[in-house]
């Protein structure tokens, strides 16, 4: 059961940090023009802030 956590909690941690990392690499137009809604609202910095 220890090993199965250990598996779930890595493969968490690498969706969060690719997720992160897609916010810090990409410009705030492509989300805006993917739909995410949130995403005008907030400045560059902001965004790119949210991903770290």
């Amino acid at each position: 059961m220890l090993i199965a956590y250990w598996i779930v909690a890595g493969v968490l941690a690498l969706a969060y940090v690719a997720a992160g990392g897609m916010k810090v690499v990409q410009p705030r137009e492509k989300f805006v023009a993917a739909g995410l809604t949130w995403a005008p609202d907030f400045p560059a910095l902001s965004v790119k802030a949210i991903g770290a």
